[in-house]
């Protein structure tokens, strides 16, 4: 029955809802904490439920938190989540297609999103087209070979997650080594030239400055 109201996409982003979406917040809110922006425009690409872009924004009225996603369903998964907040808004976009103009952003993020760009080179010439002087783009994906979860990144309901669960999702849809290289090797070929590589929590994580 439900599958005969939902479309697809709405089924995927339900799940994630009630899932990783669920269990990644202290992971959205560790993440906000690091770009510690307080003043500004800020972009998530790929927000999916938009969880990273309220945190960002959450009790800064001087901050403008913009997520963007192709997926529709997400996006209205986002927009319940938001509430009321008037400083974080969603829209339909391609990352490889940002529409706004040159140096408009303090900083953009991307977490979990890398690995489903069809063209890098193009998302990274438009997050550095659209960067500040000075700002940097801060990326994000799950580390496929992890073998351990950290403390505090998970929100756990009893003993759900276990830690195998989030493992084996993590090596479903996180980046291991080779992957992460390509990733590196297309930041280096780009304008930003590279960037600072290292981790954070159970994400590999790149800092790349304009």
């Amino acid at each position: 029955m439900l599958k005969s109201v939902l479309s697809d996409g709405g089924l995927k982003a339900l799940a994630y809802d009630v899932g990783p979406g669920r269990y990644y917040q202290p992971a959205y809110r560790n993440i906000a904490s690091a770009i510690d922006l307080e003043a500004g425009a800020f972009l998530d690409i790929g927000c999916g439920p938009g969880w990273l872009s309220i945190y960002v924004a959450s009790g800064k009225p001087e901050l403008d938190a913009i997520g963007i996603d192709i997926n529709e369903a997400m996006l209205q998964r986002a927009e319940r989540h938001k509430g009321t907040r008037l400083n974080v808004t969603y829209h339909t976009m391609d990352a490889a297609q940002i529409i706004y103009p040159e140096g408009t952003f303090n900083a953009v993020a991307a977490v979990q999103s890398a690995h489903h760009w069809t063209d890098t080179a193009a998302v990274l010439e438009e997050v550095y087209r659209v960067l500040k002087p000075g700002c940097s783009f801060y990326l994000y994906e799950a580390d496929a070979e992890a073998s351990e979860v950290p403390d505090g990144w998970i929100q756990r309901q009893g003993v759900f997650p276990p830690d195998a669960w989030v493992l084996r999702n993590w090596k479903r849809y996180g980046m291991d080594a080779t992957r992460w290289e390509e990733l590196k090797q297309a930041v280096r070929a780009s304008s930003f030239g590279g960037g600072e590589a290292g981790r954070h929590g159970f994400y590999r994580r790149l800092v790349l400055t304009k």
